[in-house]
């Protein structure tokens, strides 16, 4: 039972970073207008804001003026809520609250090639959570170190962004598994590559992050301790 009440909290957390990354895509309010259709702007009623039922049941297009609905929505409620069946204590919660803000991140850097910065700052205090002193000077060194000197490189090879992740990522779980995912996401990334001049690589570093999180909990059925 608690399984399935975090899988459906889970979902939920998935379905509002969709709606929140879109409209900052869009440029719009976090809190206005009321959700509804971006084809027809008819306002959505409650029984078609419920996280996966809702799409399935309206078979991923709008009720109103039938324009489809992207599968992305649907594939980020299933797994924002399989990410929050993994919460079992503190280290897990704060993972879980990491992923999902990340993914947020990833959701706008795919629309703009940007994210809000408090993104990194709030993941890296859950990442600092716990931590000796001198591991909380290194790491928001580094990070306002990328975060002021960045901006001043011509053509970076990869984004302030990116490195604001991976830094936080290594906060959180160490540089050994960090390194791990970092190489699954590259491998993602490579064949999309060769088609366009800048690419938005937070998504690929997110769904490698989130994958290895639940690949690890599945097959050892076992949490992942902090290093």
């Amino acid at each position: 039972m608690v399984t399935v009440i975090l899988f459906v909290y889970g979902s939920c957390l998935g379905s509002l970073i969709v709606a929140l990354a879109w409209r900052y895509a869009q440029q719009a309010s976090y809190w206005s207008p009321a959700s509804h259709c971006d084809s027809c702007q008819q306002p959505l009623k409650v029984w078609q804001l419920v996280p996966i039922l809702s799409y399935l049941l309206l078979r991923g297009r709008c009720h109103f003026c039938h324009a489809p609905i992207p599968f992305t929505a649907l594939l980020v409620e299933i797994i924002g809520g399989l990410v929050a069946t993994t919460i079992s204590d503190n280290f897990s919660l704060r993972v879980t609250l990491w992923l999902i803000l990340w993914g947020f991140a990833a959701l706008c850097d795919a629309q703009t090639l940007t994210f809000p910065g408090w993104v990194t700052w709030v993941t890296a205090g859950l990442a600092l959570v716990g931590q000796p002193s001198m591991v909380w000077g290194i790491g928001l060194g580094l990070l306002f170190l990328i975060h002021r000197l960045w901006p001043h490189w011509h053509s970076p090879t990869i984004g302030d962004g990116d490195l604001e992740m991976l830094v936080s990522a290594g906060l959180l779980w160490g540089v050994t598994i960090t390194a791990q995912w970092l190489i699954i996401a590259c491998l993602l990334a490579i064949s999309r590559a060769r088609t366009t001049d800048r690419l938005p690589f937070l998504p690929y570093l997110t769904t490698a992050a989130t994958g290895h999180w639940l690949v690890t909990v599945i097959l050892t059925s076992s949490w992942v301790t902090p290093q």
